[in-house]
């Protein structure tokens, strides 16, 4: 992995990989410690159908509503690493403040604000992330970097969502969310600090820098109109559906913290194996097929929650289903970096993230009223066709490029 680096390039490698996969470690503390249990969180506010909807809905909104506008702000910094880990610790700093809800009559609406709100600082970080990600860790073996990351993410997340559900179990509404939320802020700050240590290896002059106008952007790069294309597609399935696997999960079967916290370490657990497979077969077989089988893949996993009647058929599905989530973000992480040029990368992604945002701020409303109108069940199945829909249009755009037989 990395070939004909000088000593000094590699070392510095080394540490960028040292600094992620710890950045990764502690985010994924730091959010499974709250965002797994918000559904819960809202149910036990009183939050309605159209509640859950607007919770996954507002922060999408916001952040297709920032990303563009903040492009500028983000394009101009030469520093990347203090910009990316100051936006950071901004937006960890509302997860404590959502336990607030508590406090208040009709709180939900004090947790929506405060969530949407989080976004804001959130969108242009992630977006400064991904354009830094590409400067500190070059693309030949980026799978394998990330599936190193994402192993010791998924890991974490399994240690952690577990102690918070049985620890939430055991305190109880209010002072469950109110102590877990608080504390979630000491291991955002440990995500901060090896975020700061990270150091870019590739880096743009600014002579070289393209500012491509907007409207050009789909014009001048057919690869990423049809990635675009695809992935809007996907969002159909995926946000339209996203709010009712929390409605069904927390109000048809009643899970409670415990009971998501071992949802959410079944899919975590087949994640572990599953990173390093699909770096192995997307380097072996190419990422135009693997983005097209990950992302067909991901149609069987509103097919698991409409046939499954009790929270046990949960917890084994999601064994399944992490299983094709694993594939699906690695692969499409890397393959929007990869057909992203190099010279004007921001500005691709932060279209590409407005997009998808912007179809999802809508797109989960939808399948909530959907649901109310053919049931959750039904809701389920059209998202998956839509979902399969989008793994045929990968295929048959990006065809694969290499000989794949085994």
């Amino acid at each position: 992995m990395f070939s004909g680096m000088k000593a000094r390039e590699k070392a510095g490698l080394k540490n960028n990989i040292w600094a992620n996969n710890w950045n990764g470690l502690f985010n994924s503390i730091a959010q499974n410690m709250v965002l797994p249990f918000l559904g819960v969180y809202a149910r036990d506010l009183g939050a309605s159908s159209f509640q859950f909807g607007l919770l996954t809905a507002l922060p999408s909104l916001v952040t297709s509503l920032s990303l563009l506008p903040g492009l500028p702000l983000v394009e101009k910094q030469k520093n990347k690493v203090k910009f990316t880990a100051l936006l950071t610790l901004i937006s960890r700093i509302f997860y404590p403040l959502f336990a607030l809800a508590t406090l208040i009559h009709n709180g939900v609406y004090v947790l929506l604000i405060f969530y949407a709100l989080s976004a804001l600082p959130w969108s242009w970080s992630s977006l400064s992330w991904k354009s830094l990600i590409a400067e500190t860790i070059p693309e030949e073996g980026r799978n394998q970097a990330f599936s190193q990351r994402n192993r010791l993410v998924a890991i974490s997340s399994i240690v952690i969502t577990l102690i918070t559900g049985f620890v939430m179990d055991a305190l109880g509404f209010p002072w469950s969310y109110r102590i877990v939320f608080l504390t979630s802020i000491i291991f955002s700050l440990a995500e901060v600090f090896f975020l700061f240590q990270m150091k870019p290896l590739i880096k743009t002059p600014e002579a070289e820098r393209e500012v491509v106008p907007l409207k050009r952007i789909f014009e001048t790069n057919s690869g990423f109109r049809s990635f675009t294309v695809g992935t809007l597609i996907f969002q159909i399935g995926y946000q339209g559906t996203l709010p009712l696997f929390t409605i069904y999960t927390v109000q048809y079967l009643k899970a409670s913290p415990g009971w998501v916290s071992l949802i959410s370490i079944a899919s975590a657990l087949s994640q572990i194996v599953f990173y390093p497979l699909w770096a192995r077969w997307a380097k072996r077989y190419g990422q135009e097929l693997m983005m097209s089988i990950t992302t067909f893949l991901m149609a069987l996993s509103p097919v698991f929650y409409a046939i499954s009647n009790s929270l046990l058929f949960l917890v084994l599905f999601n064994l399944l289903i992490g299983a094709f989530w694993s594939g699906y973000y690695l692969v499409s992480f890397n393959f929007l970096l990869s057909i992203s040029p190099y010279r004007s990368r921001e500005r691709y992604i932060a279209v590409f993230n407005s997009l998808t945002n912007l179809s999802a701020s809508f797109l989960p409303l939808l399948g909530v009223a959907l649901a109310g109108w053919i049931g959750i069940k039904l809701a389920f199945l059209v998202g998956a066709l839509f979902r399969a829909m989008s793994g045929v249009y990968f295929f048959f755009k990006f065809r694969p490029k290499r000989d794949f037989a085994l």
